[in-house]
C-alpha cells in the first residue's frame, strides 16, 4: 500500500456565497493530489508517460461529502493506492480539514492506454519497477 499526502489552500474562486467549496473542485482536488502521489511513489509525471506513449485517463469516480470545506482552508488530502496497479489504477482518497475532521472520501479508477491505438495497455515497465516495492 502506498499512502501520499498532499495539501491545497481553497482559493476565493473555489466556494459559493456562503464560502462552502464547491462540489466540482473535488475533482481537482483529487487530480492535484493523484499527481503528486504518482510522481511520489513512481518517479514518473504523466508529462514522462505520455512520452513513452501511454495515457492514464479517469474511468471512474466517486466522491462522498461528509463535511464542507471553506474558504481559506489547507486542506490534507491523502491519496491511497491499496493495490499493484495492472492496467487500472484504483486511487482513494481522505480530505481532511485544519481540524484533522474527515470531511470527504472518494477513489478514481484510470486506466493505462495506448497513446496511439487508444486501447487498455499494460503500465510502463520503469512505472511498474518504482511502483512495485510498496507493494512486495
Amino acid at each position: 500500500m502506498f499512502i501520499y499526502e498532499s495539501k491545497v489552500k481553497v482559493r476565493y474562486v473555489e466556494t459559493d456565497q456562503m464560502g462552502v467549496v464547491h462540489h466540482s473542485n473535488y475533482a481537482q482536488y483529487y487530480e492535484v493530489a493523484r499527481t503528486e502521489c504518482f510522481e511520489a511513489c513512481s518517479g514518473m509525471t504523466y508529462e514522462t508517460m505520455e512520452k513513452e506513449g501511454v495515457m492514464l485517463p479517469i474511468l471512474d469516480l466517486q466522491c462522498k461529502f461528509i463535511k464542507p470545506a471553506l474558504y481559506n482552508q489547507t486542506l490534507t488530502i491523502k491519496s491511497i493506492v491499496k493495490q499493484l496497479p495492472t492496467v487500472r489504477l484504483v486511487v482513494d482518497y481522505e480530505i481532511y480539514n485544519e481540524a484533522e475532521q474527515l470531511i470527504n472520501t472518494g477513489q478514481t479508477t484510470l486506466v493505462f492506454v495506448d497513446k496511439n491505438t487508444r486501447r487498455p495497455c499494460q503500465p510502463p515497465k520503469n512505472f511498474m519497477e518504482n511502483v512495485r516495492k510498496y507493494f512486495d
